[in-house]
């Protein structure tokens, strides 16, 4: 059997989601090394992400790999993923979801009048809660987030609750945790406030001619998380929104009972700039081609 190499970036969040995918491999028999690979976007934290690139701006040189053959797999968080993946690769692998929602993380009993996103989805969502508060650019990695909310750059910022689910200290203590500990903590749900598309999932990518690999993917992946990755993927590649307009999209997924095959009903709602709805059923083209209509009008 062969050592699969995955790659990853190299940020502390990036590593330990790369893990839960290594542990999982591992589990089944299979020996995997880790890849670091760092990306346009980890080289330049300072500049907004619209700015330099946005779409594919953590992903496109660890596609690098996967093409090249230097690496097997990659894993990406979902939400990352450009429209298009690289010619000859696919997402053969999603493992169980983790929260998709936002939080919105404060200094203890700060009056919020400054609040860092880089993200003009979150901005738009956080301003119905508040709508008083001025909103700046920030970026960084989870923990360069919150040391300048530490060192009181903003007084609030917004964070993906599955990333502070993901990163675990030595004891295996969740950062969502000690957060919650330090800092006040405002969970968002996602009928209030819609994340992004497919945050909170792992999408695991290898080459599409790959068989042996895909095949095992498989056997890591969750029913249910891969239906809500397939159903929001579907609308974000519709949608082909830029960058800069807020984007957000979120798929309640349910299995139907008694059915043969792999058959689920959805909720998909979706936010499009200052647009905003949903639709439920079980043809998933239908609901999609009808938000996309609906928003684009």
């Amino acid at each position: 059997m062969r050592t699969l190499k995955l790659a990853t970036r190299g940020s502390r969040l990036a590593l330990a989601q790369a893990g839960l995918v290594q542990s999982a491999l591992e589990a089944l028999g299979q020996e995997v090394e880790l890849l670091e690979v760092t990306t346009r976007g980890d080289k330049d934290r300072t500049s907004p992400l619209v700015a330099i690139g946005g779409q594919g701006l953590f992903v496109r040189e660890v596609e690098r790999g996967l093409l090249d053959g230097s690496a097997d797999l990659a894993v990406h968080s979902g939400k990352d993923l450009p429209y298009e993946l690289a010619k000859g690769l696919c997402i053969a692998g999603v493992p169980k979801a983790a929260s998709p929602g936002d939080v919105l993380v404060s200094r203890k009993g700060a009056t919020i009048q400054t609040i860092g996103t880089g993200s003009p989805r979150r901005a738009l969502e956080c301003r119905k809660f508040y709508p008083d508060a001025s909103y700046e650019n920030i970026r960084g990695n989870v923990d360069t987030r919150l040391r300048k909310l530490r060192d009181g750059e903003y007084d609030a910022i917004v964070l993906a609750k599955a990333g502070l689910e993901r990163l675990k200290d030595k004891n295996g203590v969740s950062a969502f945790e000690t957060v919650s500990q330090e800092f006040d903590v405002r969970e968002f749900s996602p009928k209030e406030f819609l994340p992004a598309p497919c945050q909170g999932i792992l999408a695991v990518e290898c080459r599409s001619d790959d068989e042996e690999l895909i095949a095992l993917l498989r056997q890591i992946s969750d029913p249910v998380s891969r239906a809500r990755f397939d159903a929001e993927r579907t609308l974000f590649c519709m949608l082909q929104a830029d960058c800069a307009v807020p984007l957000g999209v979120h798929a309640d997924v349910e299995p139907v009972a008694g059915a043969d095959d792999a058959s689920y009903a959805y909720r998909l709602s979706a936010l499009l700039g200052d647009r905003k709805t949903s639709r439920a059923g079980f043809d998933l083209d239908r609901i999609c081609a009808e938000i996309g209509e609906e928003l684009s009008e």
